[in-house]
């Protein structure tokens, strides 16, 4: 069953009136107070734990081959297509042109969706942060962290930004936004997955390449950490790193958590150490 808040999300989504920002203020009643990001000791981890930069990664590198894929129904496209032609090229024999038009769109249309992934930039949050799946995945098999955000305390411009995922078992119709070549509902896909990930809670902040003047793909997410989970294995092989983070985010009074594992089940909790 559909709950309340996907129902008036798809209608948005489908809006190809309704801008993405606009979209963002009228979730925000949906949004949860928190999200948390999982993340491993890579090389954007210090800008993100001791700056709250939140590095937004190309949609091309997702973790699921299936993330951002869509339907489309190619003969309906190549009708339009073969409708434009002809009004274009009125003299020429209809049935060249329909053939010529099949023959140049088929092999076309799935390219360009995967070109289009490499223009856009993803940010991945979630509801969820104390899920062992998600510490195996997003955490490098429980030895990263997990950065806990409250929205309330971060600028409206990049809250408005960050949207729930839609999981459905089928894949996100995208016809229409090909033909019309609207760039709120080009962006749609980017907020649909497969129902295999539901566990998973996910909210995204999606930004297109044109969108970022320094090249600097980092959203400004430092007034909203409101606390830090050390993933079970941390300590044993990032204990310096895990020094340095107790010590600054105990100055700044953030509170630093560390998982562990429940002794009388297979579930995780956090206990507070500073």
């Amino acid at each position: 069953m559909i709950e309340k808040w996907e129902k008036v999300y798809r209608k948005f989504l489908e809006d190809a009136n309704l801008s993405y920002s606009e979209m963002g203020k009228m979730m925000d009643q949906y949004r949860p107070k928190k999200l948390y990001r999982y993340m491993r000791f890579d090389e954007h981890w210090e800008k993100n734990v001791f700056e709250g930069q939140v590095y937004l990664s190309k949609a091309s590198n997702l973790n699921d081959p299936f993330d951002c894929l869509v339907y489309i129904n190619h003969e309906l496209y190549i009708e339009y297509m073969f409708q434009v032609t002809c009004e274009i090229f009125p003299g020429v024999d209809r049935e060249v042109l329909r053939q010529t038009v099949k023959e140049s769109i088929d092999g076309e249309i799935d390219k360009q969706m995967h070109e289009m992934k490499k223009k856009f930039r993803v940010a991945c949050f979630t509801e969820n942060n104390i899920f062992p799946l998600m510490w195996a995945h997003y955490a490098d098999s429980h030895k990263g962290l997990c950065l806990e955000y409250d929205l309330s305390r971060i600028p409206e411009g990049y809250r408005y930004g960050i949207l729930p995922i839609i999981y459905s078992d089928k894949r996100y119709d995208a016809t229409n936004a090909v033909i019309t070549r609207n760039t709120n509902l080009l962006m749609n896909p980017y907020y649909f997955k497969s129902s295999h990930w539901k566990y998973e809670k996910e909210w995204r902040m999606v930004i297109t390449e044109d969108m970022v003047i320094d090249g600097e793909y980092y959203a400004d997410f430092h007034e909203g950490i409101s606390g830090i989970y050390l993933g079970l294995k941390s300590f044993e092989y990032n204990k310096k790193k895990i020094d340095m983070i107790i010590e600054e985010y105990s100055q700044k009074g953030i509170p630093v958590h560390k998982i562990i594992i429940e002794p009388s089940n297979y579930n995780l909790r956090s206990v507070q150490i500073s």
